[in-house]
């Protein structure tokens, strides 16, 4: 029996990449599922690979099944069509990630190369919550602040299902949350976000009026601009008489009268900002400077971490983490680009939440997938969760 052995390097959907050490050169490899073989033999996966150290390749073996059992085998040539091949290295389902989350919720790496040579590494989640009727999504607050993965951990014993992807969600500071965050109805942190623009020289109070992402009654996704009045959420046609292009700002919050003020009942929801996706278009830099998120450091026209969500008016909801500050070899993305992949996977409506430093998301396993441009998590007052109930 030939020494090969084979060690997957990175997993996707519909790809898994593995690297090969092999000693015997008439050995070899293929990729066994379902009674076919889909792959190469040692000699074309060395020729095609890329080389790592000494006789290591890593291999990209593309057009997988998701959820299926994949067995890396090792024979010599003159056994290649018997029965008498040796496993060497079996790769299950259970070793692939996607394959361990629920009917109707995928999660998969995602690589984004632009024009201009700069590189977006990350992660996508999108749950169909009418598909499968018992996935949730679930903003959930935190008091204290805790890191993404200590609130997956705790996430079970709130009785709302076993949870299989978080992130962090709004923004925040010192701790508390400055966004919007709406669980089961319940009003858990309100949009009365203060910013600090300066005029003339001068710091002022400005009341900005910001996206926010809700699960509707019926199961439906909207986006909408919210300021919270009396502890309630009110949604506003757009971010109102704010911009901090030409330093103008209202001079008082919007209330109950303010032209088009509407109470906004979500069942569930998260805010930050800006938006990003309204009505399937593009709108990251037309509302970025009305919601007063330059002055914050939300550094929107350069690429950056990422935590952004969307959803769609049929019941699907989307959230990409984006590394970013070269971690993971990521630069990270703008606004608009993040935008773009919202569009692009057909998102009615998108929003960005606090990125940077505290980008950060969770897999089923309760380990973090991306690499946190800190170096570690930090302690976040709010975070979203897809779950699924029995």
């Amino acid at each position: 029996t030939p020494t090969v052995t084979v060690t997957p390097v990175e997993k996707g959907t519909d790809y898994i990449i593995v690297r090969f050490n092999s000693y015997y050169a008439d050995a070899c490899a293929y990729v066994y599922a379902e009674g076919e073989t889909l792959s190469k033999t040692v000699d074309q996966v060395f020729a095609e690979g890329t080389a790592v150290e000494g006789d290591k390749v890593d291999v990209k073996i593309e057009g997988l099944k998701p959820a299926t059992a994949y067995t890396f085998i090792a024979a010599a040539k003159d056994e290649l069509h018997s029965s008498a091949c040796t496993p060497v290295t079996a790769i299950t389902a259970s070793d692939a990630p996607e394959a361990n989350y629920p009917k109707k919720l995928n999660f998969e790496a995602f690589t984004r190369n632009f024009a201009d040579g700069g590189v977006a590494k990350g992660y996508i989640a999108v749950a169909d919550l009418k598909a499968n009727s018992k996935l949730r999504f679930a903003p959930t607050h935190l008091d204290p602040a805790k890191t993404p993965t200590a609130a997956f951990a705790e996430f079970a014993g709130f009785g709302k299902g076993v949870p299989y992807v978080a992130t962090n969600g709004g923004y925040f500071w010192d701790g508390a949350s400055l966004s919007l965050c709406v669980s089961d109805g319940e009003v858990k942190s309100i949009a009365t976000e203060l910013a600090y623009p300066t005029v003339n020289g001068e710091q002022i109070v400005a009341y900005p009026v910001r996206a926010a992402l809700g699960q509707m009654a019926d199961g439906s996704f909207e986006a909408t601009w919210v300021y919270c009045i009396d502890n309630k959420p009110y949604s506003f046609p757009s971010p109102l008489d704010n911009n901090e292009l030409t330093e103008t700002y209202m001079a008082a919050p919007p209330t109950a009268s303010t032209a088009g003020a509407m109470l906004w009942e979500p069942q569930q929801a998260i805010g930050g900002g800006p938006m990003l996706v309204f009505k399937k278009k593009n709108v990251a830099m037309d509302y970025y400077y009305r919601e007063i998120m330059h002055t914050g450091g939300t550094a929107g026209t350069s690429r950056q971490p990422r935590t952004a969500i969307g959803g769609t008016k049929d019941g699907k909801v989307m959230l990409v983490v984006c590394d970013g500050r070269g971690q993971n070899g990521s630069n990270g993305m703008t606004l608009s680009e993040l935008a773009d992949l919202f569009v692009e996977a057909g998102m009615d409506y998108a929003i960005n939440l606090d990125g940077g430093g505290s980008s950060a998301i969770v897999g089923y396993d309760g380990q973090v997938c991306n690499a946190p441009s800190d170096g570690s998590q930090r302690s976040v007052p709010t975070v979203v969760v897809l779950s699924e109930v029995e």
